[in-house]
């Protein structure tokens, strides 16, 4: 029960101070369902309480439900992960090289649709995703295939369309009966399918005195990108069943870091991550009206999801992620000790990217390449405003022989987690602010 209440006005602190309209929030631990509570409202008009069984968009949590169903297509050997793309989509000649494992640890180096002369640019207008191939093979790619991690909706897209053209089905009538009705997620689907039902939440957008409704993106934006629709219950059976459903290799292959430059470690639909020295992977999503996020600790039992019915498109608002994070902080507490020189360096390199004062001797090779005056101008550290706070929570020995050091870090408006991780001679090899 105090477990339950801290949790609670976690959740009622985010209502109360007015950053979202509603909130869900859904646990899983040791094999079950231990928490899963609605708050605020579903809709503002007329009102309707949130509940654990209101049906969200989650936008990019589509994506771990797109690459499960890839898994599933290679188990039973339908496609193999080292197939071209070509191999399925032949008309898309920017994409020959590109294999589909590359899609799905988004290492692809595909430009995004938005450059595209001719693309479509209004996602609440319907769109044909063979228009947005022909504009964008006329594009070079941004990285050759398997070298750097970027977050692009054409890789799930294209994962989708590869799913339908496998199986013979589309990609909502795989996902249902492949994975929705063996687990009994009877409240998840693809946005566009019609059953919707009435207790769905609303989404919302900030608008100029409290919340506006948000604008409605047609599905045929979302599809294996973002198109996922489900509740925390059903997600709950997601999290707890995962391993069941598509055998421990398949897992472990979702699980598994691509060797791709850059601070982000990406799985197949997944972050992956270290939280207190364990692994660590999570998932998140925004679309119009949406924000959600799927987090599980693995090697502790230990899930977490959030859904949230406001964007942040047009001010701030509740993130899942930071909520998410106060959750766990909640179930496993901190418990670092780390030397005062490793905090105080930890804190100098926060403060050094506010300033963008970056000393590239302090760098290692790969990450001050990674490292580009661009890079650290769009992360715009100086935004966060004057850091708070740094509380140590872990140390752990990297594979590669680095030390990964992980911090809780607070500034006015949020609180982090910060990854600091120094290779053997004493140089920085990665710095990451995860939300």
């Amino acid at each position: 029960p105090n477990v339950s209440e801290q949790i609670d006005r976690i959740a009622l602190d985010q209502i109360h101070s007015g950053r979202t309209p509603g909130l869900a929030i859904g646990i899983v631990q040791d094999g079950r369902v231990v928490y899963a509570r609605g708050f605020g409202f579903a809709s503002l008009s007329p009102h309707a309480a949130m509940t654990p069984d209101t049906e969200f968009y989650g936008g990019g949590l589509a994506m771990q439900f797109t690459a499960a169903a890839i898994l599933l297509l290679a188990q039973t050997d339908k496609l193999k992960l080292d197939d071209p793309l070509s191999k399925y989509v032949p008309e898309f000649k920017l994409g020959a090289n590109v294999t589909i494992a590359e899609l799905l640890t988004q290492t692809s180096g595909l430009p995004v649709y938005a450059g595209a002369p001719g693309a479509p640019p209004d996602p609440t207008k319907t769109m044909k995703l063979a228009d947005i191939l022909t504009a964008i093979d006329q594009l070079k790619p941004v990285a050759p295939p398997g070298t750097s991690y970027s977050n692009n909706p054409l890789n799930y897209w294209l994962a989708g369309l590869v799913v339908e053209r496998a199986s013979g089905v589309t990609l909502s009538d795989y996902l249902e009966q492949n994975i929705f009705i063996p687990l009994v997620m009877d409240h998840s689907f693809l946005a566009g399918d019609s059953g919707i039902s009435s207790s769905r939440a609303n989404g919302y957008t900030r608008g100029a005195q409290s919340f506006d409704p948000a604008a409605t993106w047609d599905p045929a934006w979302l599809g294996g990108d973002a198109g996922l629709v489900s509740t925390i219950d059903d997600l709950a059976k997601w999290d707890l069943e995962m391993p069941i459903l598509l055998r421990v290799d398949a897992v472990r292959t979702m699980f598994t870091p691509t060797g791709s430059v850059g601070p982000t470690k990406y799985g197949m639909g997944w972050v992956i991550d270290r939280r207190g020295g364990k692994e660590f992977v999570w998932a998140n999503g925004e679309i119009s009206g949406y924000r959600a996020m799927n987090a599980l600790l693995p090697d502790q039992h230990i899930g977490v999801v959030v859904f949230s019915n406001a964007d942040s498109l047009h001010g701030s608002v509740t993130i899942p992620e930071i909520v998410g994070a106060r959750v766990l902080d909640v179930l496993v507490p901190p418990s670092g000790r780390l030397d005062n020189a490793v905090v105080g360096r930890a804190r100098e390199w926060l403060e050094r990217l506010a300033a963008h004062r970056v000393d590239r001797a302090q760098l290692t090779s790969t990450f001050s390449a990674y490292l580009t005056d661009d890079v650290v101008a769009r992360a715009n550290f100086g935004d966060l405003g004057r850091l708070e706070s740094i509380v140590p929570l872990s140390s752990t020995t990297e594979s590669n022989g680095d030390t990964l050091y992980e911090f809780l870090v607070r500034y006015p408006r949020a609180q982090y987690h910060y990854d600091f991780e120094v290779a053997p001679d004493g140089k920085i090899d990665g710095i990451t602010l995860v939300s």
